[in-house]
């Protein structure tokens, strides 16, 4: 008798809350290579060794080889998470590949850059293109935008429930959903005085991007929701908001002090909220 294959996915244990509506990850690249030329001047040849493992080569250096996830985000943009080894600070890279205009934006991420805070991570976004057979690059860019502002959307992790609420092209304000704050009362986290629908308001810097209509990257550091705790997680969304459904990643050092470095999708729905109105307590817009 045959022994039966474990297809199941490997899902982070430690965020179940954020994987059940993760889509299966993607292997339609498996066995693909790229040229990617970068706006900061570096130019890397990735390979899709296989399913789970890719190569990554600077111009003029050895390639490093590392474990990779990759999710589909529509039919022609592919979301690429991964850490490059030998890093001097440790160092996470997420690529959105955009095959329909043949262009990459890349968001580094790190931890270890800031002295006062060194496990509170920073984030770096290059914009570029993929190189044609022929040579030729593609002269647009995916570009940061305003498109966002005055929107808000509920995005629904499972066990986990947000709102995102877009007031500014630089910024971008988080609360917890009335019904989720509930769920959380009758499981007997109590919710604080002065009304639910404001608490865990927290209001972050943030980077909207422009891939194509409709779809748009979000990425922002959990710096003022977590300074207390001295590490937050760094947040990107690669977010379709054709089906309003999104996938992304967070990186940075978790409550327990270990490295994370994990992949997320979520389902949403637009909705009016009071945080589009209120006052701005951290930032000037």
């Amino acid at each position: 008798m045959k022994e039966k294959k474990n297809n199941k996915l490997e899902f982070p244990k430690q965020f179940d809350g954020f994987s059940q509506y993760r889509p299966p990850l993607c292997f339609e690249l498996t066995g693909k290579t790229f040229t990617l030329v970068l706006d900061s001047g570096y130019d890397y040849e990735l390979a899709f060794t296989d399913d789970r493992v890719l190569s990554l080569t600077e111009k003029g250096k050895e390639a490093v080889t590392t474990p990779y996830e990759c999710l589909k985000a529509e039919d022609t943009t592919y979301f690429v998470n991964f850490e490059l080894p030998g890093q001097p600070i440790r160092t996470g890279l997420s690529l959105v590949l955009d095959l329909e205009q043949q262009l990459v934006t890349a968001v580094f991420a790190f931890t270890g850059k800031n002295p006062k805070l060194p496990k509170m991570p920073s984030t770096k976004i290059v914009f570029g293109a993929i190189e044609q057979p022929d040579g030729t690059l593609a002269t647009r860019r995916h570009g940061y935008t305003a498109d966002l502002i005055g929107t808000a959307i509920h995005w629904y992790y499972s066990t986990m429930e947000v709102v995102h609420v877009y007031t500014s092209e630089r910024y971008y304000r988080i609360a917890l959903p009335v019904s989720f704050l509930k769920k959380m009362e009758k499981r007997g986290t109590p919710i604080a005085d002065g009304g639910p629908s404001l608490v865990h308001f927290f209001e972050e810097p943030a980077n909207y991007i422009k891939i194509k209509d409709g779809i748009y990257l979000l990425s922002f550091v959990e710096e003022q929701m977590h300074r207390e705790l001295g590490a937050g997680g760094s947040m990107l969304y690669l977010m379709d908001l054709n089906r309003f459904q999104d996938v992304g990643r967070g990186f940075g050092i978790g409550f327990d002090g270990k490295p994370e470095n994990y992949t997320f999708g979520a389902f949403g729905e637009p909705v009016e909220h009071e945080l589009m109105d209120k006052e701005s307590y951290y930032w000037i817009r």
